[in-house]
């Protein structure tokens, strides 16, 4: 736990009165959006899926 954690999780529940989840998402220590985050792996399972099918042509 660093100190950012902590900060966050003690701004975080001064605020869950009001009811919201404010904790920000990271991605790799980044701070993005749902969508981002999503079109990164999305785009990261691509070329992964792309790098399979490279070494079973190769295998083959």
């Amino acid at each position: 736990m660093s100190f950012d954690d902590e900060n966050i999780e003690e701004s975080s529940s001064s605020k869950e009165g009001s009811g919201g989840n404010s904790k920000p998402k990271t991605f790799f220590g980044m701070e993005l959006s749902d969508g981002v985050v999503y079109t990164i792996v999305i785009i990261l399972t691509l070329i992964f899926i792309n790098q399979v099918v490279a070494v079973l042509q190769l295998l083959n």
